[in-house]
Protein backbone atom coordinates (compact mmCIF):
# COMPACT_ATOMS: atom_id res chain seq x y z
CA UNK A 1 0.00 0.00 0.00
CA UNK A 2 1.31 3.18 -0.86
CA UNK A 3 1.82 6.31 1.46
CA UNK A 4 -1.50 8.27 -0.72
CA UNK A 5 -3.53 5.28 -0.57
CA UNK A 6 -2.78 5.03 3.39
CA UNK A 7 -3.64 8.58 4.17
CA UNK A 8 -6.54 8.18 1.71
CA UNK A 9 -8.03 5.52 3.86
CA UNK A 10 -7.56 6.84 6.76
CA UNK A 11 -7.71 10.31 6.53
CA UNK A 12 -10.10 10.43 3.50
CA UNK A 13 -8.25 12.94 1.99
CA UNK A 14 -5.01 15.37 2.49
CA UNK A 15 -7.33 18.21 3.59
CA UNK A 16 -8.32 16.23 6.23
CA UNK A 17 -4.75 14.86 7.01
CA UNK A 18 -3.68 18.63 6.86
CA UNK A 19 -6.72 19.32 9.41
CA UNK A 20 -5.13 17.04 11.96
CA UNK A 21 -1.76 17.92 11.46
CA UNK A 22 -2.60 21.20 12.51
CA UNK A 23 -4.94 20.33 15.35
CA UNK A 24 -1.52 18.55 16.67
CA UNK A 25 0.06 21.67 16.65
CA UNK A 26 -1.65 23.71 18.11
CA UNK A 27 -1.87 21.46 20.89
CA UNK A 28 1.76 20.97 21.18
CA UNK A 29 2.01 24.67 21.03
CA UNK A 30 -0.39 25.25 23.86
CA UNK A 31 1.09 22.01 25.95
CA UNK A 32 4.34 23.88 26.07
CA UNK A 33 3.58 27.07 26.85
CA UNK A 34 1.21 25.89 29.82
CA UNK A 35 3.87 23.90 31.05
CA UNK A 36 6.36 27.16 31.06
CA UNK A 37 3.62 29.09 33.10
CA UNK A 38 2.62 26.57 35.12
CA UNK A 39 6.53 26.01 36.13
CA UNK A 40 6.95 30.16 36.20
CA UNK A 41 4.21 30.30 38.44
CA UNK A 42 5.61 27.20 40.71
CA UNK A 43 8.85 28.92 40.76
CA UNK A 44 7.12 32.30 41.83
CA UNK A 45 4.99 30.84 44.44
CA UNK A 46 8.47 29.74 46.54
CA UNK A 47 10.06 33.01 45.65
CA UNK A 48 7.11 34.64 47.45
CA UNK A 49 7.19 32.20 50.31
CA UNK A 50 11.35 32.48 50.42
CA UNK A 51 10.80 36.35 50.92
CA UNK A 52 8.37 36.08 53.57
CA UNK A 53 10.08 33.57 55.57
CA UNK A 54 13.49 35.38 55.58
CA UNK A 55 11.52 39.10 56.26
CA UNK A 56 9.53 36.95 59.42
CA UNK A 57 13.17 35.26 60.79
CA UNK A 58 14.82 38.41 60.80
CA UNK A 59 12.11 39.91 63.56
CA UNK A 60 11.08 36.64 64.97
CA UNK A 61 14.54 36.55 67.04
CA UNK A 62 14.84 40.19 68.56
CA UNK A 63 11.16 39.52 69.23
CA UNK A 64 11.60 36.44 71.33
CA UNK A 65 14.60 38.32 73.19
CA UNK A 66 12.02 41.13 74.03
CA UNK A 67 9.45 38.36 75.30
CA UNK A 68 11.46 36.19 77.30
CA UNK A 69 14.72 38.23 78.46
CA UNK A 70 13.37 41.48 78.53
CA UNK A 71 15.79 42.10 82.39
CA UNK A 72 19.29 40.75 80.68
CA UNK A 73 19.20 42.19 77.07
CA UNK A 74 17.59 45.43 76.23
CA UNK A 75 16.69 45.18 71.99
CA UNK A 76 16.51 49.10 70.50
CA UNK A 77 12.80 50.29 70.07
CA UNK A 78 13.82 51.60 66.93
CA UNK A 79 15.36 48.20 65.62
CA UNK A 80 11.78 46.55 66.83
CA UNK A 81 9.94 48.85 64.45
CA UNK A 82 11.90 48.93 61.68
CA UNK A 83 11.49 44.93 61.68
CA UNK A 84 7.93 45.10 61.96
CA UNK A 85 7.75 47.27 59.44
CA UNK A 86 9.24 45.68 56.53
CA UNK A 87 7.05 42.97 57.74
CA UNK A 88 4.45 44.14 56.30
CA UNK A 89 5.86 44.31 52.70
CA UNK A 90 5.86 40.67 53.31
CA UNK A 91 3.95 39.30 50.15
CA UNK A 92 2.46 36.42 52.36
CA UNK A 93 1.58 38.74 55.40
CA UNK A 94 -2.04 37.54 56.46
CA UNK A 95 -4.97 39.91 57.21
CA UNK A 96 -4.58 39.43 61.13
CA UNK A 97 -1.10 39.40 61.53
CA UNK A 98 -1.37 42.51 60.14
CA UNK A 99 -3.60 43.98 62.22
CA UNK A 100 -1.90 43.19 65.25
CA UNK A 101 1.54 45.03 64.04
CA UNK A 102 -0.48 48.06 63.19
CA UNK A 103 -2.29 47.87 66.93
CA UNK A 104 1.32 48.07 68.23
CA UNK A 105 2.72 50.74 66.17
CA UNK A 106 0.04 52.91 66.98
CA UNK A 107 -0.16 52.24 71.32
CA UNK A 108 3.14 50.65 71.72
CA UNK A 109 1.63 48.26 73.76
CA UNK A 110 4.45 46.11 75.24
CA UNK A 111 1.77 43.25 76.32
CA UNK A 112 0.91 42.66 72.32
CA UNK A 113 4.23 41.54 71.27
CA UNK A 114 3.35 37.89 73.69
CA UNK A 115 0.22 37.61 71.55
CA UNK A 116 2.05 39.26 68.10
CA UNK A 117 4.88 36.47 68.49
CA UNK A 118 2.72 33.48 68.81
CA UNK A 119 1.23 34.41 65.22
CA UNK A 120 4.32 34.97 63.84
CA UNK A 121 5.71 31.48 64.71
CA UNK A 122 2.26 30.23 63.34
CA UNK A 123 2.59 31.81 60.21
CA UNK A 124 6.44 30.74 59.92
CA UNK A 125 5.19 26.80 60.10
CA UNK A 126 2.48 27.37 57.91
CA UNK A 127 4.79 28.91 55.62
CA UNK A 128 7.49 26.22 55.99
CA UNK A 129 5.41 23.43 55.41
CA UNK A 130 3.86 25.45 52.14
CA UNK A 131 7.83 25.84 50.94
CA UNK A 132 8.41 21.97 51.71
CA UNK A 133 5.58 20.89 49.57
CA UNK A 134 6.20 22.96 46.36
CA UNK A 135 9.96 22.08 46.50
CA UNK A 136 9.04 18.32 46.86
CA UNK A 137 6.86 19.06 43.74
CA UNK A 138 9.87 20.08 42.13
CA UNK A 139 12.92 17.90 43.05
CA UNK A 140 10.81 14.98 43.30
CA UNK A 141 7.08 14.45 42.88
CA UNK A 142 5.89 10.87 43.55
CA UNK A 143 4.19 8.68 40.74
CA UNK A 144 0.95 10.39 41.17
CA UNK A 145 2.29 14.18 41.37
CA UNK A 146 4.36 13.61 38.59
CA UNK A 147 1.63 12.13 36.49
CA UNK A 148 -0.28 15.04 37.37
CA UNK A 149 2.38 17.55 36.69
CA UNK A 150 3.27 15.73 33.14
CA UNK A 151 -0.60 16.11 31.87
CA UNK A 152 -2.18 19.41 33.79
CA UNK A 153 -0.44 21.01 31.17
CA UNK A 154 -3.25 19.80 28.31
CA UNK A 155 -5.85 20.90 30.15
CA UNK A 156 -6.05 24.01 28.41
CA UNK A 157 -5.80 22.68 24.82
CA UNK A 158 -8.20 20.32 25.55
CA UNK A 159 -10.54 22.88 27.44
CA UNK A 160 -10.19 24.70 23.97
CA UNK A 161 -11.02 21.89 21.93
CA UNK A 162 -14.14 20.87 23.72
CA UNK A 163 -15.34 24.53 23.42
CA UNK A 164 -14.42 23.65 19.79
CA UNK A 165 -16.83 20.98 20.10
CA UNK A 166 -19.67 22.78 21.94
CA UNK A 167 -19.63 25.66 19.43
CA UNK A 168 -19.22 23.28 15.85
CA UNK A 169 -22.57 21.07 17.35
CA UNK A 170 -24.28 24.39 18.11
CA UNK A 171 -23.82 25.94 14.80
CA UNK A 172 -24.92 22.44 13.64
CA UNK A 173 -28.28 22.83 15.23
CA UNK A 174 -28.95 26.06 14.26
CA UNK A 175 -28.74 25.18 10.53
CA UNK A 176 -32.08 23.55 11.04
CA UNK A 177 -35.29 25.78 10.54
CA UNK A 178 -36.75 27.96 13.77
CA UNK A 179 -33.52 26.91 15.84
CA UNK A 180 -32.52 29.98 16.13
CA UNK A 181 -35.26 31.01 18.88
CA UNK A 182 -35.08 27.77 20.43
CA UNK A 183 -34.11 28.59 23.75
CA UNK A 184 -33.07 25.14 24.04
CA UNK A 185 -30.47 24.70 21.95
CA UNK A 186 -29.20 28.15 23.29
CA UNK A 187 -29.24 27.13 26.49
CA UNK A 188 -27.45 23.84 25.90
CA UNK A 189 -24.66 25.50 24.07
CA UNK A 190 -24.29 27.66 27.45
CA UNK A 191 -24.79 25.26 29.99
CA UNK A 192 -21.63 23.27 27.95
CA UNK A 193 -19.91 26.54 27.92
CA UNK A 194 -20.64 26.82 31.65
CA UNK A 195 -19.49 23.28 32.51
CA UNK A 196 -16.15 23.70 30.51
CA UNK A 197 -14.86 26.99 32.50
CA UNK A 198 -16.12 25.75 35.97
CA UNK A 199 -14.23 22.19 35.42
CA UNK A 200 -11.15 24.15 33.82
CA UNK A 201 -10.89 26.28 36.80
CA UNK A 202 -11.18 23.38 39.19
CA UNK A 203 -8.52 21.48 37.86
CA UNK A 204 -5.93 24.49 36.79
CA UNK A 205 -6.46 26.67 40.60
CA UNK A 206 -3.43 26.05 42.67
CA UNK A 207 -4.78 27.54 45.65
CA UNK A 208 -7.96 25.02 45.63
CA UNK A 209 -7.00 23.87 48.70
CA UNK A 210 -7.26 26.62 50.64
CA UNK A 211 -10.38 27.54 49.34
CA UNK A 212 -12.57 24.87 51.37
CA UNK A 213 -14.00 21.73 50.37
CA UNK A 214 -17.00 23.72 49.54
CA UNK A 215 -15.23 25.45 46.52
CA UNK A 216 -14.34 22.02 45.17
CA UNK A 217 -18.12 20.77 45.66
CA UNK A 218 -19.32 23.92 43.86
CA UNK A 219 -17.67 23.30 40.85
CA UNK A 220 -18.39 19.47 40.47
CA UNK A 221 -21.74 20.19 41.41
CA UNK A 222 -21.68 22.67 38.04
CA UNK A 223 -20.31 19.78 35.99
CA UNK A 224 -22.21 17.02 37.42
CA UNK A 225 -25.60 18.78 36.81
CA UNK A 226 -24.49 19.20 33.19
CA UNK A 227 -24.68 15.31 32.60
CA UNK A 228 -28.38 15.75 32.50
CA UNK A 229 -28.06 17.01 29.06
CA UNK A 230 -26.92 13.49 27.77
CA UNK A 231 -29.76 11.95 28.28
CA UNK A 232 -32.58 14.87 28.26
CA UNK A 233 -31.48 17.49 26.47
CA UNK A 234 -35.04 19.24 26.57
CA UNK A 235 -33.80 19.74 29.92
CA UNK A 236 -31.38 22.19 29.10
CA UNK A 237 -32.97 25.59 30.00
CA UNK A 238 -33.85 24.40 33.80
CA UNK A 239 -29.81 22.86 33.76
CA UNK A 240 -28.43 26.32 32.60
CA UNK A 241 -30.40 27.49 35.77
CA UNK A 242 -29.60 25.37 38.22
CA UNK A 243 -25.60 26.05 37.13
CA UNK A 244 -26.17 29.90 37.46
CA UNK A 245 -28.05 29.74 41.09
CA UNK A 246 -24.96 26.92 42.13
CA UNK A 247 -22.80 29.94 40.96
CA UNK A 248 -24.22 32.68 43.07
CA UNK A 249 -24.50 30.42 45.68
CA UNK A 250 -20.83 30.66 45.57
CA UNK A 251 -20.81 34.12 45.73
CA UNK A 252 -22.49 33.60 48.69
CA UNK A 253 -20.13 31.25 50.44
CA UNK A 254 -17.20 33.56 49.95
CA UNK A 255 -19.42 36.55 51.48
CA UNK A 256 -18.73 34.40 54.85
CA UNK A 257 -16.02 35.66 57.32
CA UNK A 258 -13.28 33.80 57.69
CA UNK A 259 -12.02 33.10 61.15
CA UNK A 260 -8.33 35.36 60.36
CA UNK A 261 -10.41 38.60 59.56
CA UNK A 262 -12.97 38.27 62.53
CA UNK A 263 -11.49 40.33 65.85
CA UNK A 264 -9.03 38.33 67.67
CA UNK A 265 -8.41 38.92 71.69
CA UNK A 266 -6.74 42.37 71.58
CA UNK A 267 -8.16 43.55 67.94
CA UNK A 268 -8.98 46.96 67.99
CA UNK A 269 -12.85 46.33 67.15
CA UNK A 270 -13.11 44.82 70.68
CA UNK A 271 -10.96 47.52 72.33
CA UNK A 272 -13.75 50.24 71.04
CA UNK A 273 -16.39 47.70 71.53
CA UNK A 274 -15.74 47.59 75.64
CA UNK A 275 -13.94 50.09 76.12
CA UNK A 276 -15.00 52.22 79.25
CA UNK A 277 -13.52 55.21 81.11
CA UNK A 278 -12.15 54.22 83.67
CA UNK A 279 -10.21 57.33 86.35
CA UNK A 280 -6.34 56.29 86.18
CA UNK A 281 -4.91 56.57 89.60
CA UNK A 282 -2.38 59.48 89.93
CA UNK A 283 1.05 57.59 90.10
CA UNK A 284 4.37 59.06 91.79
CA UNK A 285 7.04 60.40 89.50
CA UNK A 286 9.12 57.56 90.92
CA UNK A 287 6.98 55.24 89.70
CA UNK A 288 6.58 56.13 86.25
CA UNK A 289 10.20 56.66 85.98
CA UNK A 290 10.54 52.58 87.53
CA UNK A 291 8.56 51.86 85.31
CA UNK A 292 10.02 53.10 82.11
CA UNK A 293 13.19 51.78 82.96
CA UNK A 294 12.23 48.40 83.44
CA UNK A 295 10.75 47.85 80.08
CA UNK A 296 12.45 45.72 77.65
CA UNK A 297 12.45 47.94 74.80
CA UNK A 298 14.66 50.85 75.18
CA UNK A 299 15.56 53.61 72.31
CA UNK A 300 19.50 54.57 71.43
Amino acid sequence: MSLTEWIDEIFGSFDALLAVMLAAAIFSGLYIYSASRLLGARKDSLARIRQTLSIYTRLVGPLSTVINQPSRTAVPEDLLIRLLQECKAADHLSHELRQQIDTFLQDHDESRLTRLHRQLNREIDSLVQERDRLVERLEKPGWGMGLWLLLKPAIPALALAAVILWTALFYRDLQQSASWVDPVIWSLWLSSIVATISFYRLLMDSKRRSHGVIYTFLHLLIVAVTLVNLVWSEAAPYVLTTQLLICLAGFRVNMTRKRRERPYVGHTELLEQFAQPVEEPISEPGSIEADVTSSPLRSK
